[in-house]
């Protein structure tokens, strides 16, 4: 069984991190916020024009 810390009549998405079949920490999402891997942010970011540069810190 999980259990969240949310209220009983909440509709929404939770990111959860499970560790060992239990539940360690969870959080719920806000409408404006989204998940995804950073390549699937970067091409979103492309798509949209956002040009991005590499910045080394080397010298």
């Amino acid at each position: 069984n999980i259990d969240l810390h949310v209220l009983p009549n909440f509709t929404g998405r939770v990111v959860l991190y499970i560790e060992n079949g239990r539940v360690i920490c969870d959080r719920q999402l806000l409408d404006d916020e989204h998940v995804c891997s950073l390549d699937s942010f970067i091409e979103i970011a492309r798509e949209a024009g956002i040009r991005f540069e590499e910045i080394s810190n080397v010298g």
